[in-house]
Parts: C-alpha cells; structure tokens; sequence
C-alpha cells in the first residue's frame, strides 16, 4: 500500500472515487495555513498523476505488445529489417498518443476534483445568502453551513471564481502543478 502524507492527514494512493471526493470536499475548512495551499496542490496533482500512470500501465504495455505483433516482430528473413524500421516508427507514434492519452487523463482527474469543489464553493455561496436552492452536495450540509459561517458571500465567490479559473487555465495548457497552486492559494485567501 502506498501512502501520500498531508499535513498531519495520509491518505490511500490507490483509493476509489468516493474517497477521493470526500478528500477534496475535506480540503477547503482543512486549509488554514499558506503552507497548506501548497500541500494540498501537491498532494492533488500527485493524485491525479498517480491514478493517470495507475489506468495507463497495463494498457500501453498491452498496446505496445499489440503493434510489435502486428509489426511482425522476432521475423526473419527477407525484409524483416525494413519491417523493423517501420516498426520503430510506429512505435513512436503510439508513445507520443500514449503520452497524450495519459495527459489527458490527469487532467481529467483534476477536473473531476475541480467540479467537486465548485459545487461545493456554490453551496457555500447558496446557504450564505439563504437562497432557496436545493444544495449540489447535500451530504456536506454541516461543512457547507460552517464555511458560510466563516465567510462571507464575496468570499466564496472570490473562492469558487478561483476553481473555475483552474479549470480554464487546465484547458488553455497550463502546466497543473502551477494552475492548482494559483488556485489554492486563492482559496486560501479568500
């Protein structure tokens, strides 16, 4: 088993997506210090690189396997080493896909984290100005009502504008670890 340390909080490298979305609802009342912006980032884009490495492993090995056969890798004779040369160029192009998939799938992971955290900000935003809307994550009722407490309505706007900021500067390419400190540390400011 393979343990990520947060603060005072390890948590399951390899968890289920229930557990990674009670983490990061966890992530906005935990975060009390600068420090704990960035560890918290950290801990969220290792995240998502780990569960992105965890659904590629198997799959590009069996991939890989896949093209050499096709590739007639291991024959012999006439025009093997010309074969071969193709197969080096095919291989190529299912890594650079291959890393591209993988990219995308990190970035996905962090988008699922990012969506969870804007309904929970909207939530906030919704119990502190006593609008009469269902809530997007009921099972934090008392977390939502805490942070309402704690802040004001501006405050979780300004923190659930930042989380949308994240997820656009993901789609415009920014590098994750950068967009996810940027973010944290809005929502550390408030």
């Amino acid at each position: 088993m393979s343990l990520v340390v947060v603060g005072s909080v390890a948590f399951d490298a390899v968890e289920t997506p229930f557990g990674r979305r009670e983490r990061i609802l966890g992530v906005p009342l935990r975060l009390r210090h600068l420090g704990d912006a960035f560890a918290f980032a950290d801990e969220l884009v290792r995240s998502a690189e780990a569960e992105a490495a965890d659904l590629a492993g198997s799959r590009d090995a069996a991939e890989r396997e896949e093209l050499a056969v096709a590739m007639g890798a291991g024959g012999t004779g006439k025009g093997a080493a010309t074969a071969a040369r193709g197969a080096k160029a095919a291989e190529r192009e299912l890594e650079r896909r291959q890393k591209s998939r993988s990219t995308r799938t990190q970035r996905d992971a962090l988008d699922r984290a990012l969506v969870d955290l804007a309904g929970f900000y909207r939530d906030v935003l919704v119990a502190g100005t006593a609008a009469a809307v269902a809530p997007a994550n009921p099972d934090r009722d008392s977390d939502v009502r805490q942070a309402a407490r704690e802040w004001s309505p501006e405050s979780a706007l300004r923190r659930l504008e930042a989380v949308l900021a994240c997820r656009e500067a993901l789609e415009l390419n920014v590098k994750p670890r950068i967009a996810v400190e940027a973010m944290m540390t809005a929502l550390y400011t408030g």
